[in-house]
């Protein structure tokens, strides 16, 4: 069982665990990252960040329509509810146990209209409303399909609006040994940490594939912000959880050792539709 399957039952025994990652299950924003001191509190502050970050970049604003897909526990549409009036918020997730802790925990409030969805990113259904943003934040790499995301998303976007995508970024320079580090090494790491719910298989890709695929799916890519040093102290965080929990240390080091030699780089990437 991965260790995020059975988060939920963890919050009862462990409420400086909650803090961390009750909210947010992806990777931390510092914007000194000497400054990071290793503790969950500071982990679960850095996680806040990059979700306001995210937010920033999209540039939100009262009225907006917004979905967040693999929106898990709900925490960036929780700071767009507490920041913001009269948004409507759709959170697409494939775990319904997360699905369910958002819809509890998460208050609408000023006008704002929220909803969450159990189903699969790559099949979104066709909403009655068209998107200002789409965001995936640090879950794409597990959709089964980026691809059909795209279209899904290109179906429910207004013309003028934004889909942002943060994630793991490979350097063209280490495909050829890409493949088998994600076969064997990076998925056991990504099923250990998330759990089977959220995916046994993870696909990486480079940034020209990535424009690839939005050049057939009506978009381009509009801008690229690089803020791997900026996450670097999340790895700490993770990793003494992954090995004190599986006693894994390949597994929990691997993924860090290619960021911190720039060869797997964390990224905001923005697309727009092409008009």
């Amino acid at each position: 069982m991965g260790y995020f399957d059975a988060l939920l039952e963890r919050f009862e025994e462990d409420k400086e665990l909650e803090k961390a990652f009750g909210k947010h299950i992806h990777w931390g924003y510092w914007e000194n990252p000497s400054s990071a001191d290793g503790s969950l509190k500071d982990f679960a502050i850095a996680s806040n960040n990059l979700s306001r970050l995210v937010i920033d970049v999209a540039q939100v604003d009262n009225g907006f329509r917004i979905l967040d897909a693999g929106c898990g526990f709900g925490g960036t549409i929780s700071l767009l509810n507490e920041g913001f009036d009269n948004l409507l918020l759709r959170g697409v997730n494939i775990d319904g146990v997360q699905v369910k802790r958002a819809s509890e925990v998460i208050i609408p409030r000023g006008g704002n209209d929220i909803q969450f969805i159990e189903g699969d990113a790559s099949n979104l259904p066709n909403f009655n409303d068209l998107f200002d943003v789409a965001i995936a934040l640090e879950c794409i790499f597990a959709f089964p399909s980026r691809e059909k995301f795209f279209e899904g998303v290109k179906q429910n976007l207004k013309q003028e609006g934004k889909l942002i995508v943060v994630d793991f970024i490979i350097n063209p320079t280490i495909i050829k040994i890409w493949s088998w580090f994600e076969k064997n090494i990076l998925s056991r790491l990504i099923t250990d940490t998330y759990g089977s719910k959220a995916t046994n298989e993870v696909a990486f890709i480079d940034l020209k594939t990535y424009q690839e695929i939005a050049q057939k799916t009506g978009f381009r890519l509009e801008k690229v912000i690089d803020i791997n040093k900026n996450v670097q102290p999340t790895y700490p965080a993770i990793n003494s959880i992954i090995i004190n929990n599986f006693n894994d240390f390949l597994t929990a080091k691997g993924l860090e050792y290619f960021s911190l030699l720039n060869l797997i780089q964390y990224q905001i990437l923005i697309f727009q539709p092409i008009k």
